[in-house]
């Protein structure tokens, strides 16, 4: 892929099997290694049609979706586990040794006082203290748009150097709700006169620091409680939004209901609310997939999403690997063209945010599927071991099915008609040996197992 839309399928792809939990860790390392090999990193269309373009590696990695992965570049060592040939890849891109990147999780070298701070945070976050605190209060503005990379070499004041939230929480690997938290206890510290303001720190800036035992005041006291309006707040502060805009929306539940029945918007945006309140709220996830169980549409629903879902992979695995599996279990080449033809129903999935229709999913699979049957019995060699195989296994099943019959069972029961299916069988089977018989001349092919 030499063009920008063209690496939008392959970023599409890998960003999707980052996010992945079931299959992702099987696909993304190769998907890695492509977009390594073949520098589509650098220049990109993102799916709601932005340019995209990175100078360094280390940017598209960190850089939020969907002009970037949103990761660390220790999750991404760590998706690429053993596999020395992309770690050999990663480190020559980013200009160092396969070592470093095993042993910390990042190159090497100079950092900036933000990024150091952000290492540090995301492996203590949870430990809380004075030290968390200065690093989150001396590196963050909440609200602030700027803190991208190709900003940190610019000389420009220190305190303009500082980052969102949102942007310190993606460089640490925790959630900007938690940064918030830590933020505003300093804050709270600082109204009490025992820090500085946190709009007095510049990034790295060292401060004197209380005595330890008094962060949990500032700390435990506010932050570690679970009242309705403190998580209104944090969230309000870590958004970006009015907090007394959402305490009016929180305090008339039957009116929020109404908004989200009557306004697909406000629909819109109360469901992308709960899918992100779903990965650390356990018990809404339980409570949603009880009303799914319950419920035959959802449970209908979900069954269909399913299988659109393993429709698309197929078709993804067709575009991205260019091998498919065939039911002898062999691997097949998949021809430039039928390549080509699932990378566009690819890019047509994975470059649009609306829900795509069942329908398309059904077309574009149908389609793949029959190219890859084309290229099978254009072979006549591998047409004629498909055949086998799939013969061979329908009869595997059948006999399974009798298997499990009991002789015992069928002589107590007289019935005419089970004897008269039987009677039906036996002559089917008796027509298959003759059959088979007939053809014992021919050269045998190879048993399944052995191909």
């Amino acid at each position: 892929m030499s063009n920008p839309d063209g690496n939008a399928v392959l970023i599409n792809s890998l960003s999707s099997s980052l996010r992945s939990t079931l299959n992702g860790l099987d696909t993304a390392p190769n998907l890695i290694r492509r977009v390594l090999k073949e520098g589509s990193w650098q220049s990109f269309t993102t799916p709601r049609g932005e340019q995209i373009k990175h100078t360094t590696f280390e940017s598209f990695i960190t850089t939020a979706p969907t002009a970037g992965l949103g990761k660390s570049l220790s999750e991404i060592v760590r998706v690429i586990g053993d596999d020395k040939e992309i770690l050999a890849l990663l480190a020559e891109e980013l200009g160092t040794t396969t070592e470093s990147l095993l042993k910390t999780g990042r190159p090497t070298g100079p950092n900036s006082p933000i990024e150091l701070d952000a290492r540090d945070f995301g492996s203590y976050a949870r430990s809380g203290g004075w030290i968390f605190g200065l690093m989150v209060a001396r590196s963050v503005k909440p609200g602030s748009g700027n803190g991208h990379q190709s900003d940190l070499s610019k000389n420009i004041p220190a305190t303009d150097l500082k980052v969102s939230a949102n942007r310190f929480a993606l460089l640490s690997g925790t959630t900007a709700a938690r940064v918030m938290r830590f933020y505003r206890a300093w804050e709270r510290a600082a109204e009490a006169g025992l820090v500085p303001e946190a709009a007095s720190l510049n990034p790295g800036q060292e401060v004197d620091l209380p005595a330890s035992e008094e962060w949990a005041e500032y700390f435990t006291k506010y932050e570690q409680s679970t009242g309705r309006r403190e998580g209104i707040a944090q969230q309000a502060e870590a958004a970006g939004t009015s907090y007394t805009e959402a305490m009016k929306v929180a305090k008339n539940p039957a009116a929020m209901r109404t908004a989200i029945l009557g306004d697909s918007k406000t629909a819109e945006a109360a469901h992308r609310a709960l899918m992100d309140r779903m990965e650390d709220d356990t018990d809404l996830q339980a409570t949603l997939a009880h009303a799914i169980a319950k419920t035959p549409e959802l449970r209908n629903a979900v069954s269909a999403e399913s299988k659109k879902a393993e429709r698309i992979d197929y078709i993804r695995r067709v575009a991205i690997e260019g091998t498919v599996k065939t039911p002898a279990g062999e691997t097949l080449e998949i021809p430039p063209a039928l390549r080509s033809t699932a990378q566009e129903h690819l890019s047509s999935f994975e470059t649009k945010e609306e829900y795509i229709p069942a329908e398309s999913t059904i077309e574009a699979y149908e389609a793949v599927k029959k190219l890859v049957s084309e290229s099978i019995e254009a072979d006549p060699d591998l047409s004629l071991r498909e055949r086998r195989a799939k013969l061979y296994g329908r009869l595997q099943r059948a006999a399974k099915v009798f298997e499990d019959f009991n002789p015992d069972d069928l002589s107590s029961l007289n019935e005419p008609d089970i004897v008269e299916v039987l009677h039906k069988l036996h002559q089917a089977i008796s027509a298959c040996l003759e059959s088979a018989s007939r053809g014992a001349s021919h050269t045998p092919l190879h048993v399944v197992n052995d191909m």
